[in-house]
């Protein structure tokens, strides 16, 4: 019995887990944010995954942060007309 239970709070963590940071990548795509107030946004996101998930500092830096910051740089891109410049 115990271990269904573990099962189903993790498997509530994960959806949790999934759910905020999809949050904050639309958010970071559809606000419009300074890029000082997007990266708040990231390291928002960064303590509320942290807090689902103690200890995957590690996971958050290989993962979550790149593809937030290939948001951005798509964002700038896209906003500052750069795309056009850079083909």
């Amino acid at each position: 019995m115990d271990s269904n239970h573990e099962i189903l709070e993790e498997q509530v963590r994960m959806n949790r887990l999934r759910a905020t940071v999809d949050v904050a990548a639309y958010y970071l795509r559809c606000a419009s944010l300074s890029r000082e107030e997007a990266l708040d946004v990231i390291e928002h996101t960064r303590r509320q995954v942290l807090k689902l998930c103690p200890g995957k500092e590690d996971v958050f830096d290989l993962v979550l942060r790149p593809r937030f910051m290939r948001i951005l740089t798509e964002r700038a891109l896209v906003e500052w007309n750069l795309a056009d410049s850079l083909n």
